[in-house]
Formats: structure tokens, sequence, C-alpha cells
């Protein structure tokens, strides 16, 4: 049997009269430098109703987006006396105080009804059509304003990226390595287990007895200026069977300037900095780990044309050579465009936020990381597909956040953004450039010391 085909919609019986009341728009956006088409508009709804199918309008498309702005006229018919509406006597909805009407031989006071409608965010909830933003006036001024701010939104409230500094990074990494070095060769670390309660006692033991100070004094993540991170939890190994639950972790954390060792309950899949498979970073175990296990590259001369790409902000170029794709809205980002209209405000902090992560990053690692976080996630019997976070944008307090997230289609690694309320991602140390890589790239790696 056929397909079944969607009816076509009834055409708009006010068409003609919507044409000659939004001549004066369709002039005024024209000189504004704005071009329209008369023609039936896109439907959309929210708990207010809906706009009825073949409703004719003017409209205009944004390219390359997906976005469009529609302009139609309406009559409003007030509902409530003026100064009155806002919240029902229960509080529990939202009171209009004026109803809109597409029918123009009905009630009410002539007016324009303009709304903008995108792609909504990937996991927010929300479709396309019910995420449209509705504006009412009476005014074509009013109306000619709100498009010509949508219209060049893209230009208007681009970002400029952050710019290299080749000569204060070297500083940087030399007065990081210096301090790595100096905390290695004289670690202070102090251990406090007593009457900790881990399900396998002697796996706690060996560890601890494994544990090589030096190696855990050189990796600690660092801050800007070489020094520990005063607020960095590194999970080192767990005792509890599942990592997406809380339970008892060996840890590492800065105490009084030194390094402590003890066993806190974590949720293994919520922490930054997590090293169960990364062993060659802070015990014996890892010690026989090749620069291949260690980097994804044979050797640092390997690695060299892509962190130098990386280094020098060329973040688009480097993540090509490496392979990795990126969605609509990482590269909008990668190029200083806002995502949305809705969210164009974000867009200075998302863009600095998604420069600063990735130029840290190892984009050659993509592939090896996903596979270690595929092959955990297939081994505890859950889905082991979809994007994994890696770190955040910023910007807004709710629930669900943006991230930047890896996933792995077509057997290509790609960068996505995701809106998430989950805390989950995936363990830096998988992904980013490794410390010691970056050492032996700028001719500063001296051997770290080991524990006899």
């Amino acid at each position: 049997m056929p397909a079944p085909t969607t009816p076509p919609a009834p055409p708009d019986p006010h068409r003609e009269r919507r044409r000659a009341l939004l001549a004066g728009i369709a002039g005024r956006l024209r000189e504004a430098g704005i071009e329209t088409a008369f023609g039936p508009l896109e439907t959309y709804r929210d708990f207010y109703g809906a706009l009825p199918a073949g409703t004719a309008g003017l409209v205009c498309e944004q390219p390359p987006t997906t976005a469009r702005l529609q302009v139609t006229a309406i009559r409003v018919r007030r509902t409530l006396p003026p100064g009155q509406g806002g919240l029902s006597p229960d509080r529990r909805s939202w009171v209009r105080d004026a109803d809109v009407t597409y029918d123009l031989d009905g009630d009410g006071e002539p007016a324009f009804e303009v709304t903008m409608l995108e792609d909504p965010d990937d996991g927010l909830g929300h479709s396309r059509d019910t995420s449209a933003q509705r504006t009412v006036t009476a005014d074509e001024q009013a109306v000619v304003d709100a498009a010509r701010l949508w219209y060049g939104y893209r230009h208007t409230l681009r970002a400029t990226p952050p710019a290299a500094d080749p000569r204060r990074e070297r500083a940087r990494l030399r007065r990081e390595v210096e301090r790595r070095d100096a905390a290695a060769a004289q670690p202070d670390l102090r251990t406090d287990v007593a009457g900790a309660l881990v399900p396998a006692g002697d796996a706690l033991a060996g560890d601890l007895d494994r544990l090589d100070p030096a190696l855990l004094c050189w990796h600690f993540p660092r801050d800007r200026g070489g020094r520990y991170a005063r607020r960095a939890v590194v999970a080192l190994a767990r005792y509890g069977p599942d990592p997406g639950k809380r339970g008892p972790w060996l840890t590492a954390r800065v105490r009084d300037g030194a390094l402590a060792l003890g066993v806190e309950p974590l949720i293994g899949v919520n922490q930054d900095h997590r090293w169960d498979a990364t062993p060659w970073l802070w015990s014996g175990t890892g010690r026989d780990a090749t620069a291949a296990d260690r980097w994804q590259v044979a050797g640092p001369e390997q690695a060299r044309p892509l962190t130098d790409l990386l280094d020098a902000y060329d973040l688009g170029a480097a993540l090509e050579a490496a392979g990795v794709r990126v969605d609509g809205d990482v590269a909008a980002l990668l190029d200083g465009f806002p995502t949305r209209y809705l969210r164009a405000a974000h867009t200075d902090a998302w863009v600095a936020a998604l420069y600063t992560g990735l130029a840290r990053s190892a984009p050659w690692r993509f592939a090896a990381a996903y596979d270690t976080w595929r092959r955990e996630r297939a081994g505890l019997g859950r889905p082991a597909t979809g994007p994994i976070p890696l770190f955040g944008l910023t910007g807004l307090n709710q629930q669900r956040r943006p991230m930047l997230a890896l996933d792995h289609r077509g057997g290509v690694p790609e960068l996505r953004m995701v809106w998430t309320g989950s805390n989950a991602r995936l363990s830096r140390a998988l992904w980013e450039r490794p410390a010691d890589l970056d050492a032996a790239l700028a001719g500063l790696a001296t051997p770290v010391p080991t524990a006899p």
C-alpha cells in the first residue's frame, strides 16, 4: 500500500487582506536590506493555542541556519482590564490578558504577530514548533526593529575566538615542568586510610604498595601557575563493582600544600580525573606501558603537527587533520557564531570555554578514549553508544547544561554540543594532552624518578 499522504492545508481565507496589511512592513524591511516572501507560514503551538495551518504572512530565512522569521496580521481581544493578569488565583498557571485570533473578521484590535523559529537544542526535549518565540505588537516599526535584530544577529553578536600567545605559553609550560620535577624529586605524600572500609581490603593494600609517590606528584593536575590544582580530586582505584554508583575509591587531593591519599565515596563516572585506566600516571603497575599506550602515538614527534596547530589555536584544522568531525553547533562556535538566536547572549562565554578546553585536548586520542568508555559500558551491560560529555560550556544555571561531548558515528570520532542534566563525563586522562608529552615536545622532559 502506498504511504499515507498529509492532506494540503486549506487556503487562508484572509490571504489578500493579510498581504495588504503587511505591505508596509515588507517595504520597510526591503529598505533595510531584508527581503521577505509572502506565503503560507510554518505552524507552531504553545499552551495558548496554535497557528492555523495555511495561515499566510511574511517569511524571512537566514542561511546557513534553519532559522526563520514570520510575520502575520492578527486581531487581539483584551480579556482582562489593563494592569491585571499574571498568575491565576491558585498560582498554578499564567493568565494571559489578551487572546489572539487569526480570523480578521473577529472581535478585537488589529495587530501583528512576529515569530522566530529555529531548530531546538539537542537534549532539552523541545521541538521546533513548540519552542517558537512569539511577540505581538500593534506598531509596524516594532516589527521592523525585531526583524532587524534577528536578521543580523549572527554577525552582530559574533564572538572573537581567543588568540594564541606562544611565548607566554612556553613560559607557562617551563614553569609547570620545573614544579613537577621538584615535586617528584622530593615527594610530599601523606596517607590516611586508617579504618577505611572497602569490599576488598587486600586490593587497597596492594594498590598502596605499588603506588609510586614520584609519579603521582609529577602527574597530579596543575593550575596555570604550575602548582597543584587545589580543587582537583584524582580517583586512582575503585573498590566497588559499578563506577556509575557511589562507592569507595582510593583518592589523591591537596591538603595543606601537599598531596594526601585517602579512601572516599565517589561516583566514578562523574570524575574529571579518574586514573584507574591509566596506572602509568601513579603506579608501578603501568611501568611497562609504551608510548603508544600512554600517548596513542609511537613518539612525541608524531604528535607535533597536531600540537602545533592546537598551540596556534587553529582548532578546526587540528580536528580535521586528526579525522574528527564536529556537528553544526560546534562548527558555529569554532567560528565565533552563536548557535541560536535564543542563546546568542552566551556566545562569548561558550566560545572562550570551547577554545580553552580543546586547546589542551589531544584529538588523535579521541577514538581510543571513546573505545575505553564503550568497553566499560558494555562490561556493565549498559548501552555503549551515543555521546559522552568532555566538559561544560558554562553560563547557564539550570539542570540541563550545555556540554561538549564526544561521539563515534560511522567509524569516525565526532564532537557534539549536547544538553544534559547528568554529571557523567569522560576522564581527562583519556583525551587531554599528557603533561609528559608536552614536556617532551618542548625539550623539557626529565626522567621521572621512581620509588625504589
